[in-house]
């Protein structure tokens, strides 16, 4: 009978009622108790427990953000973490030198914003890694993706760049880099080309902060200069300089030209000139006389400074008023004396309009005219007339029909300079003869055709692989330029010379060691009243296309040792003045008629 109550009593304890089931696993777990029935086991009695638990599967997010390119000093490095399930612990900064070094801990930040003060002073100039590593407070954690930065805490100033050429008060400017906390004190001096002694620049000695500015007044100067900054850096001394610059305070000079009286198309023609850093340009005007608004005609950029004004589109018997504008390289203007001229349309007229004084004829060329009679009258013919300057004039040609132009045959003439005159009869057996053009002549069977340069190393300066290519026309023989040359590679030097080395000339110039005459250059390599010697080479070939036989030397420049280069920042135009030396293929003396080269303004060099 006692057993029986037991078994029963057993079965009460080991499965408790349906209602009460739920309530007994919850105690069962939170108390973490196994329970066991048995015999002398009579009551128990349970406690319920509340728990509040969020899950956190998941790592947090972080984000560096960039910091700049280049640092120095103490840098605040920033980023932003979440975590949507503990939430973000701490944001530890970390730096490693790049491309691979070990990861170093800069600073933990436990809060937002997180951020790290980095003072780049305590590591190595150079590229260095950055990234960032949070951590959530489950103890997931996740990194960012890694930053790149430049360390440069080693002091260095750069002078910004200054016109090759400059008048009246030049800014200066320079930056420092890597001062970091450190003073930063500047001074902006000048050195006159080829000298020894750097002079301060008034109000420039002692200018403070990292982007250091003064202004240079230039007044009363002109030559070359060299330019130059020192700054001190806490105790650390360093400069930067450039070389070369012009000051040119004299404005240019230039004067104006033109038929008198104007009728038909005339050539207005300015005649420019400036010593030190050259014409850039020529703007060329006109008004009617009495009145103040200027046309402008043309603006030329280039030898020779002029341009055609047609006259039949003014006010005939009217006076105009012509001037020419020049400007160089630094800004200086000049504007040229005023000088007048009546058109004269109403009266006969005659104008030779090619070939236009200055020109080089050869051979065959045509001259052509443009002329203008009274109403009512006509032009029965014209005839064109030659002589050597100085001499007697010979006919060349007659015109008896419009476009009033005919060939002048120059083979068997004298070579040098030529004066042509145009003289038109009209109704009536009146005539009328054009103003005198003046060309040169040249049927020398080598004469000068181009000159090109090509630049092989930095632009704007004569150093090695730079080359000048002489293209003459015809066939030369080359034993004429130098002794015994086949046209293979051969040595010879080029010789620059600055514009004031005796004789002096308006150009910096390249003469040669062998017989190919000068160069002239629109712009300034050589230091003042300096020479330089360039080890170079040259070759030559010989080719005829369509009937015409060319002969092209190419020179290329080697390297020299010499200081007294500079760096030209201008354009220009080459002129080549060819030696009346060498001789062609036949024997017969080169001329020296000059060439100037052809294409678009460039740097040549």
């Amino acid at each position: 009978m006692s057993q029986h109550r037991a078994t029963r009593r057993s079965r009460v304890v080991g499965r408790p009622p349906r209602r009460l089931l739920g309530v007994l696993v919850v105690a069962l777990v939170v108390a973490g108790t196994t329970w066991f029935s048995g015999a002398s086991f009579t009551s128990a009695s349970f406690a319920g427990v509340s728990v509040n638990a969020a899950a956190d599967y998941h790592p947090p997010k972080v984000t560096l953000h960039d910091p700049a390119a280049v640092v120095n000093g103490t840098v605040t490095l920033t980023a932003t973490g979440t975590d949507t399930g503990s939430g973000v612990k701490q944001v530890v900064f970390q730096q490693a030198l790049a491309p691979s070094g070990a990861w170093v801990t800069l600073c933990t930040s436990t809060a937002a914003p997180y951020s790290c003060a980095w003072d780049t002073t305590t590591v190595l100039d150079g590229d260095h890694l950055l990234r960032a590593v949070a951590t959530d407070h489950a103890g997931f954690t996740a990194t960012s993706a890694t930053a790149t930065t430049k360390v440069q805490n080693a002091a260095a100033v750069v002078l910004a760049d200054i016109p090759a050429a400059v008048r009246g008060t030049v800014a200066l400017s320079a930056t420092v880099s890597g001062a970091g906390t450190r003073s930063v004190s500047s001074r902006f001096q000048h050195m006159v080309d080829g000298a020894t002694t750097w002079t301060t620049i008034t109000g420039c000695a002692t200018v403070s902060g990292t982007a250091p500015t003064c202004s240079w007044n230039t007044a009363g100067l002109t030559d070359v200069y060299d330019i130059r900054v020192v700054s001190t850096v806490g105790t650390t001394v360093v400069s930067d300089a450039l070389l070369d610059v012009v000051v040119d305070n004299t404005a240019p000079t230039v004067s104006v030209s033109a038929p008198s009286p104007m009728s038909g198309t005339v050539q207005v023609v300015a005649t420019p000139f400036d010593a030190d850093s050259g014409i850039r340009n020529v703007e060329l005007s006109y008004r009617r006389s009495g009145t103040t608004t200027w046309t402008v005609l043309c603006t030329v950029a280039t030898d020779p400074h002029r341009c055609a004004l047609n006259t039949t589109t003014l006010t005939n018997l009217a006076n105009y008023d012509l001037r020419g504008i020049a400007t160089d390289h630094a800004g200086n203007t000049t504007t040229s004396a005023t000088i007048t001229r009546q058109v004269n349309n109403g009266l006969a007229s005659v104008t030779i309009t090619a070939p236009l004084g200055g020109d080089t004829v050869r051979g065959t060329t045509s001259v052509t005219t443009d002329t203008a009679t009274p109403i009512g009258t006509n032009v029965t013919r014209v005839v064109v007339e030659a002589r050597p300057t100085g001499g007697t004039y010979s006919t060349v040609c007659t015109a008896t029909s419009a476009p009033w132009s005919c060939p002048w045959s120059t083979a068997s003439l004298s070579a040098g300079s030529w004066d042509l005159r145009a003289t038109m009869t009209y109704t009536g057996g009146l005539t009328a003869t054009s103003p005198v053009v003046t060309v040169v002549v040249d049927n020398f069977p080598v004469r000068a055709l181009d000159v090109q340069a090509t630049n092989g190393g930095t632009l704007g300066r004569a150093d090695a692989g730079d080359t000048l290519v002489l293209t003459y026309e015809g066939a030369v023989d080359l034993t004429s330029v130098k002794s015994g040359w086949t046209g293979a590679s051969t040595a010879l030097t080029v010789n620059l010379l600055d514009k004031n080395v005796s004789p002096v000339s308006a150009t910096d110039r390249a003469t040669f060691s062998v017989n190919l005459g000068t160069v002239s250059f629109g712009q300034n390599y050589v230091k003042s009243n300096k020479s330089v010697a360039i080890p170079a080479t040259m070759t030559a070939t010989t080719s005829t296309v369509d009937g015409t036989t060319t002969t092209v030397i190419v020179i290329t420049f080697g390297t020299t040792t010499s200081n007294d280069l500079r760096t030209a920042s201008a354009t220009g135009t080459m002129r080549w003045t060819p030696s009346g030396t060498v001789r062609s293929v036949g024997g017969g003396l080169g001329s020296t008629t000059p060439a100037t080269e052809s294409g678009v303004l460039d740097r040549d060099l």
